[in-house]
């Protein structure tokens, strides 16, 4: 904590020069997230730094994947084993990549047995908007926010697009979109495609001879549809889909292709409905898939299935908003691997509030969930903020959250007298503490979050020294603390970005750095049209990092940094062109040990937007 304070306070005595050095904006109307509290606030509002990421920003920004973006644009950590459509992860706040919740459309979606989401088959053509709110949110979602929350929302209203683009390794990808509103009906449908002959995803010193000399290549196909109706004034119903199919080929040595085949689904049926002049009521039903079946040397079937029910009521009061509601959860698991169990439902009670008294802002959350397989579980928030003026404020927060084990934790076959699972396992549990600052004025903001984030019960794999015999048990206990410095707004004519992390994840018994996770990371971003050309400039960079527990000299991987270039220019007054250069100074780094990351590349494409 002492560290902690140290980088506050540096940090804090810079704020006044970055105050005066930002050029005055344009003022425009302030993003509104919902992901934080399930209730609409402006992002000025929020008890967390939460980030949202535009439609507009990604057709502009030309990343090719998801967590590239998120590294850019999100200030999160990542991690990528060897390309496209190779297995990725997010880490927020040192926290594991299990422990990041994946909502699609306000649907939970991933595998119930590895525990994550697959982000490396959610493509970017399909997402209108993302909203990544860091820090423990069980007090609204339920298990598996402990780090944090990322909400996708597809593509949705009613203008058309399309663009087709060509790049590096083979890389071809073709999109469109369709929207329209007649009368009381509004509906879009978008479909695309992403085929990629990549690279060699391993490298030779890959273990156990698995290496194969070969690229791995990768193909994507997806749509998204979203129908709304309006029966009556403040009544209407819905329906949204989204599916999304990959094909990756990776290395199991020299003598098989293997191949891992994806599908994700989200589809759900809404309600709206506004009861009185002060209570809204939404009703949405739905399911999600992760399908995954991989043929080769190691062959494989997991799917998981979730059900899900929410209704959710807002009343408006005097002074801020009441939300409460119920939730339902069905989560089933098939595949050829023989589980012992392969079901499980958890029931939910939720309630919140957030209101403003003046200069003060309080938000509350709580939540009660009823796991068929632990029982009752509670989480809970409290945030509040002072408004010292209106550019100004700080705020403080804190809160618990808990995950629960994944089917493979608990009854992924034993493998005598190796490996046993646990049946027993109780839920990872967290406690978080963090405080901010907020400068805004018009488009520029300026905020610093201090935090900290305990989690105990963490499940890990422990090996007896004596009997070498592994199984899973809640025995690890960590802490992650830090300083998050977020900055968005103009200077000198440029649009700029910059966001910034500096943590110290470790394990709590060993005081290890935790795996994967660095100290520092961190990206800058800039740009500015110039008449019909638009330019852009980024950095994204990670410290030294481990690809062990235990902080082994032979697993250090040293961090990097890398320069990302952008360019546009408008042919026409509905038609343009664009480019995009990854990694223009072609450094050699690495995101886990023994998988090759992408050299210097270019993508390029052309894109039609009636304004």
């Amino acid at each position: 904590m002492r560290l902690i304070r140290r980088r506050a306070a540096a940090v804090l005595a810079g704020f006044s020069f970055w105050a005066a050095a930002a050029e005055r904006p344009v003022t425009m109307g302030e993003p509104v997230v919902v992901t934080a509290t399930r209730i609409p606030q402006k992002l000025s509002e929020t008890s967390q730094q939460a980030v949202v990421i535009t439609r507009e920003e990604i057709a502009v920004s030309g990343h090719l994947s998801l967590v590239e973006l998120l590294q850019a644009r999100g200030g999160v950590e990542i991690t990528n084993s060897g390309g496209l459509g190779q297995p990725s992860a997010v880490s927020m706040r040192g926290a594991e990549p299990r422990h990041t919740m994946v909502l699609i459309d306000g649907l939970r979606i991933g595998s119930a047995t590895a525990g994550g989401t697959a982000f490396e088959n959610i493509p970017l053509n399909q997402i209108e908007r993302i909203e990544i709110v860091p820090g423990p949110l069980s007090s609204v979602y339920g298990s598996d926010a402990i780090g944090g929350v990322i909400q996708i929302f597809t593509r949705s209203g009613t203008g058309n697009s399309a663009r087709v683009g060509v790049g590096s390794s083979g890389t071809r990808e073709a999109s469109a979109s369709f929207g329209r509103r007649i009368n009381d009906t509004e509906f879009s449908f978008s479909a695309g495609a992403l085929e990629s002959s990549s690279f060699d995803a391993t490298k030779p010193t890959l273990p156990f001879a698995q290496h194969n000399p070969d690229s791995d290549r990768y193909r994507n196909r997806n749509f998204s549809g979203q129908f709304t109706q309006q029966i009556a004034a403040g009544h209407s119903v819905g329906f949204t889909a989204f599916q999304s199919e990959g094909a990756a080929h990776f290395d199991a040595g020299l003598a098989t292709d293997d191949v891992n085949r994806q599908t994700l689904q989200a589809f759900s049926i809404h309600s709206r409905n506004r009861i009185t002049a002060n209570w809204s009521s939404l009703l949405r039903i739905g399911t999600t898939r992760d399908d995954s079946d991989t043929v080769g040397a190691f062959p494989g079937y997991f799917r998981t299935d979730q059900h899900q029910a929410t209704w959710q009521n807002d009343f408006q009061l005097p002074v801020g908003t009441l939300v409460g509601g119920l939730e339902y959860l069905d989560q089933r698991v098939a595949s050829n691997t023989l589980f012992k169990r392969t079901g499980r439902t958890v029931t939910s009670t939720f309630a919140g509030y957030g209101g403003s008294f003046g200069n003060h802002g309080l938000q509350l959350n709580a939540r009660h969930d009823d796991n068929s397989q632990f029982g009752g579980r509670d989480a809970g928030s409290l945030g509040y903020s002072y408004r010292i003026s209106e550019p100004l404020r700080v705020r403080a927060s804190t809160g618990t959250a808990f995950k629960a084990p994944t089917f493979n934790d608990l009854y992924f076959p034993d493998f005598a007298p190796f490996f046993f699972s646990n049946p027993n396992l109780r839920p990872e549990r967290s406690r978080s503490r963090e405080a901010g600052v907020d400068y805004r004025s018009g488009e520029r903001h300026l905020g610093v979050t201090v935090f900290q984030n305990d989690i105990t019960d963490l499940i890990t794999v422990f090996t007896d020294p004596a009997t070498f015999v592994s199984t899973t048990q809640n025995l690890a206990r960590v802490r992650t603390e830090g300083v998050e410095i977020a900055w968005r707004g103009s200077l000198w004519g440029w649009q700029t970005r910059a966001q910034m992390t500096l943590q110290d994840p470790h394990d709590g018994t060993t005081g290890s750095q935790l795996r994967r996770r660095a100290k520092q990371h961190g990206s800058i971003g800039a740009e500015r049209r110039f008449g019909p050309w638009r330019f852009g400039a980024e950095i994204t960079g990670s410290g030294e990092r481990f690809d062990s527990t235990s902080e082994a000299p032979n697993t250090r991987m040293h961090g990097y940094g890398l320069v990302n270039l952008t360019a546009g220019y408008a042919l026409a007054r509905d038609w343009s062109i664009h480019a995009r250069w990854n990694n223009v100074l072609d450094r050699d780094y690495e995101l886990i040990q023994f998988f090759n990351t992408p050299g210097s590349t270019l993508f390029a494409w052309l894109a039609w937007q009636p304004r």
